[in-house]
């Protein structure tokens, strides 16, 4: 078994030296305290706000009263450790999925790429691993796709992604006439499409969101 690395770049150590910018998040203002050099390498979004001539870059704050803190808390543990603390002990499969969506969803606000690809990377694995518990694999309800539906744009991968879930996966009684009508008519396609006898495994990397176009 591959010992996993202990070593990483010069470069990465730079990436929490320096100041630290303060971002206020929610409307109770939940404070986070960031290494600037961090968070602007990953977000376009912090980049711009805090180089040019405006208050947040003179004061070295900003504020996100609009957005979730324990959101923002994923992003925050993100940045410094790669990773989603989302695994709930008492295996609440869908409030993890729920975390993931809001990430993807911050991502592209933030305008940080890599955390919504890290995101699409979250969600494909817990899909396809067995609940340790039950053995069962767990996938998105209704209620999740609708909230999705309602937090992203027609062109979000993330919905592709769902579909091509059902697609895939669907038993008859994951349909219910409360799923947004987009999500079934690309269902329904879908299947359409499968008729010809061929099987692809889901890869996260096609659901990735590509760098902005300048």
């Amino acid at each position: 078994m591959a010992q996993r690395s202990v070593r990483s770049k010069k470069s990465d150590f730079r990436k929490i030296q320096g100041p630290t910018v303060t971002i206020t998040v929610g409307a109770t203002r939940s404070p986070f305290h960031i290494h600037k050099s961090l968070i602007c390498t990953s977000s376009l979004f912090f980049q711009r706000a805090m180089s040019g001539p405006w208050k947040e870059s003179k004061e070295q704050t900003l504020e996100l009263p609009e957005d979730n803190p324990q959101t923002f808390a994923l992003y925050s543990h993100w940045l410094y450790f790669g990773k989603f603390p989302v695994i709930d002990e008492g295996n609440n499969h869908y409030k993890e999925y729920y975390d993931l969506v809001n990430a993807y969803v911050l991502g592209d606000k933030l305008l940080d790429i890599k955390f919504q690809n890290s995101a699409i990377d979250a969600i494909v694995e817990k899909s396809s691993a067995p609940d340790p518990h039950d053995g069962k694999r767990y996938y998105p309800c209704g209620a999740l796709i609708s909230h999705t539906y309602n937090s992203t744009t027609e062109s979000a991968t993330i919905r592709k992604l769902f579909v091509d879930m059902h697609v895939d996966a669907a038993e008859a009684g994951w349909l219910n006439r409360e799923l947004p009508k987009e999500f079934l008519y690309s269902v329904v396609e879908g299947f359409m499409k499968k008729r010809t006898p061929q099987t692809r495994k889901i890869k996260a990397f096609e659901y990735y969101v590509h760098p902005y176009a300048n």
